[in-house]
């Protein structure tokens, strides 16, 4: 059965590729949908829909579908984008993320995965030490939501490149410690430099 890689990017503070905040689960289709037909586009505009409510709705939203099993170069199957046509601007640093950790059956080698949720789509309002209950919570339902996604003939998966072979998720957890995502960081614009004497 086909593995699609979805590509969920929100963009914050510039409507710029480099801005963009994102995620990338795997979904496992049965023999009944055909990915990359208008099912496969169905797919990725329900998606996107979802994604930019569980944002809410203030965040431009783009979703791309790859097949995760194609040899390079990859381009996007089906695309869609919506949301507000402008982007908002980051409250906190953008590096902070809650991590949701998943796996499938058993928690072991290539049958688990991550995705780092940004701070500003779990309502990160101010840098505190360990995140809320609330924020969890909110981090936690991007697992019902992915397992939802495309009903009985498509699995949120974790996909092992390596075995070549999809795992439909089974559980998942959010700890409450902040994670850091150093490619999400803003460009610097200025310096501060000196010089020290003894």
């Amino acid at each position: 059965m086909p593995v699609y890689r979805l590509q969920v990017a929100w963009s914050m503070d510039s409507m710029l590729p480099r801005d963009v905040m994102q995620i990338n689960p795997h979904f496992l289709f049965s023999g009944v949908i055909a990915a990359g037909g208008v099912d496969g586009q169905n797919f990725v505009n329900d998606l996107r829909t979802a994604m930019v409510t569980y944002a809410g709705g203030n965040k431009p939203t783009t979703v791309k579908m790859y097949d995760a099993q194609a040899p390079a170069p990859n381009f996007p199957i089906a695309s869609a984008s919506g949301g507000p046509a402008t982007a908002p601007g980051s409250g906190v640093p953008r590096e902070v993320a809650l991590c949701l950790s998943y796996y499938s059956a058993q928690n072991v080698k290539r049958r688990r995965g991550r995705l780092y949720v940004p701070g500003e789509i779990v309502n990160l309002n101010a840098v505190t030490v360990r995140p809320t209950n609330q924020q969890m919570t909110k981090c936690g339902a991007l697992a019902q939501l992915l397992a939802d996604a495309g009903g009985a003939d498509v699995d949120w998966c974790v996909y092992s490149r390596l075995n070549d072979a999809a795992y439909s998720v089974s559980n998942w957890w959010v700890d409450d410690e902040w994670d850091t995502v150093r490619s999400r960081g803003l460009r610097s614009t200025t310096r501060l430099a000196g010089t020290v004497n003894e």
